[in-house]
């Protein structure tokens, strides 16, 4: 079966912890004898989970109802989930039931498996019948989506086709690469955004069928619908017949009017002009869908330095989309722990000096950065806030948001989870491709360069670089009657974008993962600046020492690029995670242009795999063979060489021959899945805001959703 299976178990919930910074908060606000900040976080927080049923939709046309059967089986039973032990269900069922539902809720999906891959709870339908017949609502829903929620196919998130499927391209309709293009193509001459879209495809069918046609209809987020849908215009595809286009605006219109709401809400209780201009344009582009709106607010948002309430909101990245334009709903609520940042925002002053010492860098050029960066100094806002609401498919560690438009910057924005990251630290993992002999370093070392790594990963991978922009027809920001020389091949730049070109439009599906990539890089690249390093207590006396978290390091490159390769489906020969084959492009790069710095051992009789550093050669080869992907990648993207990075990185994306052998005895060895259980506000009778926190548990995690009313 190539659909995932689940597996039962506990032991990867974790509970993301706010008790003590959200009591501190309430103490600052008794000293202040205002209320103004516990209610701006509950109503941004509430506006993130009204979001959750958007996700659903955007993972699967079963996922909306598997969440509706789940929460109608808590409801049902009140919450005493024993209660299926009468009805015949045996402990391992409920057990194993629980388990997928724990991880369902907690991705907001039922394609939660390595590499998008669907996950067909371990049970069979008629324990799921008997299991339904606590009431009639829970067997009327489980009928709804019990033959597509077990069924093995489509297996993964893509593409539609009979193996794929993908809920930014809903409907009968297999909808094409290529179809998407041209409609993507005409968008983009429209100045209409993608990200807050989806795209349906149906055909008119007429006799002779000669004057069938295929409609296409850009699903627009809004919660003001139209009467009628738009007529945009004709476009076809190679030789195939025509089609015509229409917008509909009021995708998720339900859902987008009590987001509105609920920023309605914070509105009265932002502290800054900035907070309030930028949730007024919030609230403007999710009732109108003007894409445009939203970006405005960002250019706003950027500029908010450092609030006590943070939030990041809307439809922001494309990972799972497989053409990779049209934006997740991602929304975070969290609350700033400022004696938390100190050391960050030292490195967020020095950021300018680090940029200096990038590869492409020219010392009497820019301020010593070279052309190939922003001319202003621009140090990105950096905090370290606590999640009170994580509404996306993942709890990510940390998000950077650029705000760039026709070639301007108007700020950037870092912003770490502190209690996401806190749980590296906890955590036991298997340590399965580190030799024993170097595995208790490894394990104490790993969250450090974790935390490090994504400190720099953030503020200076996703943070440097610049477009270079004809912003409009003859004005450009850069010199355009002397270009800039490229780096990399000695030459004036020949590339650019052009009016209306966007990163993501130019680089399509290649844009989300190139760009991880490159994040990864700049954190490889500065792995070993010891000034850096020295800021977070790390020294030739601490424990443990820098060079040991360098060495470490360099291992984890070698590890994570090994665990990506769960996420590729050698089925379909398509990765299953931006992030994951970032991570393996720059391993493949380093065994193939890292002179033996780096290498893999391989026990073909024991199945096992090990990542081997000489710790001799990491600044003479290492080092130097990261900079060289790292400056190509950066080059790249600055000036939309998408002719050159495409092959390039296709290539280093391949699995065959040992990287093939390799993935088997990787998929061998699965980690189990975190879950994660997240709190609750609300309001009492007194007008004060209540924290809710719930058991690290599958109970705890359905249970805070059924609490969220959402």
């Amino acid at each position: 079966m190539s659909a995932a299976r689940n597996v039962k178990g506990d032991e990867t919930t974790h509970r993301l912890e706010l008790r003590a910074v959200f009591d501190n908060l309430v103490v600052e606000e008794k000293v202040d004898g205002e209320r103004h900040s516990t209610l701006y976080a509950h109503h941004l927080a509430r506006a993130c989970w009204y979001g959750s049923r958007i996700l659903l939709r955007q993972c699967s046309p079963e996922s909306e109802g598997i969440f509706e059967f789940i929460l109608e089986l808590h409801k049902s039973c009140g919450g005493s989930w024993d209660r299926f032990l009468g009805l015949g269900i045996t402990q391992i069922d409920l057990d194993t039931w629980l388990s997928f539902a724990g991880m369902f809720l907690s991705s907001l999906g039922n394609y939660f498996g390595d590499g998008d891959h669907k996950v067909i709870p371990d049970i069979s339908e008629n324990t799921l019948r008997n299991m339904a017949k606590i009431s009639p609502e829970a067997s009327a829903k489980l009928e709804r989506i019990v033959t597509p929620m077990m069924s093995t196919q489509p297996s993964s998130l893509g593409y539609p086709s009979e193996m794929c499927q993908s809920g930014y391209y809903p409907g009968d309709g297999k909808i094409t690469e290529e179809e998407i293009a041209a409609v993507s193509n005409m968008m983009q001459a429209k100045k209409m955004a993608p990200e807050n879209t989806r795209l349906l495809k149906r055909t008119v069918c007429r006799i002779p069928e000669k004057y069938s046609f295929d409609v296409f209809e850009i699903l627009q987020a809004s919660a003001d619908k139209d009467p009628e849908t738009r007529f945009l215009g004709d476009i076809s595809v190679g030789a195939e017949r025509p089609a015509k286009v229409f917008l509909r605006r009021g995708d998720h219109s339900t859902e987008m009017t009590k987001i509105c709401d609920e920023l309605t809400g914070a509105l009265q209780h932002a502290a800054t002009n900035a907070q309030r201009t930028t949730i007024s344009q919030l609230i403007n582009s999710f009732r109108t869908g003007d894409y445009k709106a939203f970006c405005d607010a960002h250019k706003i948002w950027v500029t908010d330095k450092s609030p006590q309430v943070e939030h990041c909101i809307g439809f922001l990245f494309g990972y799972r989309d497989p053409h990779g334009i049209r934006g997740e709903w991602h929304a975070v609520a969290g609350i700033a722990r400022p004696e938390e940042t100190g050391k960050i925002r030292r490195v967020v002053e020095m950021s300018t000096e680090i940029i200096r010492t990038l590869p492409w860098a020219v010392p009497d050029e820019n301020n010593g950065k070279g052309p190939f960066e922003p001319s202003e100094l621009d140090a990105p806002d950096f905090e370290v806030i606590h999640v009170l609401a994580f509404a996306s498919s993942t709890v990510w560690e940390a998000t950077n948001i650029t705000s760039d438009d026709e070639g301007k910057r108007y700020g950037v924005k870092s912003i770490v989870y502190g209690n996401r990251m806190n749980l590296n630290a906890a955590a036991s993992r298997p340590c399965f491709y580190v030799d024993s002999s170097e595995s208790q370093e490894y394990v104490i070392c790993y969250p450090i360069v974790r935390f490090v790594g994504t400190v720099i990963h953030e503020i200076i991978g996703h943070g440097a670089g610049k477009l270079l922009v004809e912003t409009s027809p003859g004005e450009f920001n850069f010199d355009h009657l002397h270009p800039p020389v490229s780096p990399l091949t000695g030459e004036s730049i020949k590339t650019w974008y052009k009016p209306g070109e966007t990163w993501s439009s130019v680089f399509g599906k290649l844009a989300m993962t190139a760009e991880e990539c490159r994040a990864f890089l700049a954190a490889s690249y500065l792995a070993d600046n010891k000034d850096v390093l020295n800021l977070f207590g790390y020294n030739d006396t601490s424990t443990p020492t820098a060079d040991d978290y360098i060495y470490n390091s360099y291992l984890r490159i070698g590890v994570e690029g090994l665990c990506a390769l769960r996420s590729f489906n050698a089925k379909n020969q398509v990765w299953g995670g931006d992030h994951d084959r970032a991570n393996f492009t720059i391993f493949k790069h380093l065994l193939r242009d890292g002179g033996g710095f780096m290498w893999i051992e391989h026990d073909v009789d024991a199945g096992t795999l090990f990542v081997r550093i000489d710790r001799s050669k990491i600044y003479s080869h290492g080092k130097p063979s990261i900079g060289k992907m790292f400056c190509k990648m950066n080059i790249w993207r600055s000036t939309a060489d998408i002719e050159a990075c495409r092959p390039y990185y296709e290539e280093l994306s391949i699995v065959d021959g040992k990287y093939e052998q390799w993935r088997q005895i990787v998929v061998s060895n699965p980690e189990p899945k975190w879950k994660f259980v997240q709190p609750n506000t609300f309001i009492r009778n007194d007008g004060t805001v209540e924290l809710r926190e719930y058991e690290a548990s599958n109970v705890g995690i359905i249970q805070s959703f059924f609490e969220r009313n959402i």
